[in-house]
């Protein structure tokens, strides 16, 4: 292997952000070869993003810090080359699959990716049809992107970005929304299209599933505060440096979340009450989700469930009011915290984006900053959400969500769409935690989650949605 040329290599490479002089990258030195798969583990807020922006040349090209050292990708510096011409080898599936979908049409997404390489005309409807099935997709080829689940949006932009044939394949996160299905037809996918000849750089945080199912990448480098920390075969690293993960919140195979226990309840009326409720998505589309009829007390903790594009989010935005519905929706006016964090930003600073709508007394504002604390936001007050790391911009959305909510008159119930995506372990358990203190407070909070521990160790019900129905 060592006579093979590295198709990445750093070494002794920093990356500080001007604004603000923090190392987001210190001292790394990194090689990887034709053929490997790489496991990238760390912290939420650890530098793996960055690292991954580095070797697509976004750092520093689009994302301007202040480097040094090397960053080279197939034996050519990075910074020679242009983001657009780095794109011909490097593969991007990124953490947020929405930022990168930007035509009106499945087929037409993916068509793009391959007439920008320049792939012949006559080969590219093809190539589309068979990129679809291998995810299980081929039957959304004329569907609108805006209309599709965010599981079906994560896996239109992984083929999306894996339609060129790239040699070198950086995945961040790219189960994150997925079914179980969903993840093993995308790692087949990621593993197949890399090969011997390419590079797979895989951030996950959903080590079970991979484990249990496609199996996990040989090797992994572990990430800490922007330094290397361990480097080996992943069997290894996982048992050496297991305690360590743990303490710093990482995911690790059979990491548990603990159990709540369940709320002390009463015979109260219910916070919010469907009947016979049949959902579409825009008016005079087919109906998603039909015949709902469900009740929300104080102090549950529901978990909405199942496969991508059954309708859960549809629901979801019906039951906080978001859409118009048939059948009889009554009780109080839900919050409600997206599946993508962007769509409720509204303001240009974390500090103002918590305190948005808010009274501005001294109650909420000690209310404020024990949240900031407690989601661990309190660097970053300053900082343009819209800037944030994509676990960073999550633990905002569902501060601000769980704020809105506490601060309502009367307890209402609280709708998160995923509100563990993205998350390290710490962070998962943390928002757990504090919407699970919601409802003790005489709220209730409905969640929808693909992560069966958090169904199995937090909710006090699980709802399966099936083929437009709740099961």
């Amino acid at each position: 292997m060592s006579h093979t040329q590295p198709l990445v290599e750093l070494r002794g490479f920093t990356a500080v952000d001007p604004r603000s002089q923090r190392v987001l990258l210190d001292d790394i030195n990194l090689t990887v070869y034709p053929g490997e798969q790489i496991l990238l583990l760390g912290a939420s807020g650890a530098g793996k993003s960055t690292l991954l922006d580095a070797i697509r040349g976004v750092v520093p090209h689009s994302v301007p810090l202040n480097i040094s050292g090397e960053c080279n990708v197939a034996g050519e510096p990075v910074i020679t080359r242009t983001v657009a011409q780095l794109s011909a080898l490097v593969g991007n599936v990124p953490q947020d699959p929405h930022a990168s979908l930007t035509l009106p049409l499945v087929e037409d997404e993916i068509a793009l990716t391959l007439e920008n390489h320049g792939v012949d005309p006559a080969e590219i409807g093809q190539r589309v049809q068979q990129l679809l099935q291998a995810v299980d997709a081929e039957h959304l080829i004329h569907q609108r992107t805006q209309t599709l689940s965010g599981g079906w949006v994560q896996r239109i932009a992984t083929v999306a970005a894996l339609a060129a044939r790239p040699r070198i394949v950086l995945a961040d996160e790219p189960t994150s929304m997925l079914d179980g299905a969903g993840v093993a037809s995308v790692m087949h996918i990621l593993t197949e299209l890399t090969g011997t000849e390419g590079a797979l750089i895989l951030v996950e945080h959903r080590l079970d599933e991979l484990a249990d199912g496609p199996g996990l990448p040989e090797r992994t480098v572990v990430i800490d505060g922007g330094r290397i920390q361990a480097d080996g075969a992943t069997h290894q690293v996982l048992a050496e440096h297991a305690a360590e993960l743990e303490a710093n919140g990482v995911w690790t195979p059979g990491g548990q979340i603990p159990d709540f226990p369940p709320p002390t309840t009463h015979n109260t009326e219910p916070l919010l009450c469907a009947r016979g409720l049949n959902v579409r998505p825009v008016p005079q589309a087919e109906v998603v989700v039909s015949d709902v009829n469900l009740e929300v007390h104080p102090g549950e903790r529901i978990a909405l469930m199942g496969a991508n594009g059954t309708g859960k989010t549809t629901l979801l935005m019906a039951l906080a009011g978001l859409l118009d519905v048939e059948g009889e929706l009554t009780g109080r006016q839900p919050v409600m915290v997206f599946q993508n964090p962007e769509h409720q930003f509204l303001t240009h600073s974390v500090h103002d984006e918590l305190r948005f709508g808010l009274d501005r007394d001294d109650a909420t504002e000690t209310a404020v900053q024990e949240l900031t604390a407690t989601f661990g936001l309190e660097h970053l007050t300053e900082l343009n959400p819209f800037r944030l790391s994509g676990g960073e911009k999550r633990r905002l959305s569902v501060a601000a969500g769980l704020l809105a909510a506490q601060h309502r008159s009367e307890p209402t119930i609280l709708l998160a769409d995923e509100p563990t995506f993205g998350l390290d372990r710490a962070n998962t358990i943390v928002l757990l935690e504090q919407l699970a203190e919601h409802a003790k407070n005489g709220g209730a909070v409905v969640i929808i989650t693909h992560d069966q521990r958090v169904a199995q160790s937090w909710a006090t019900r699980t709802i399966i949605v099936n083929q437009g129905a709740l099961v």
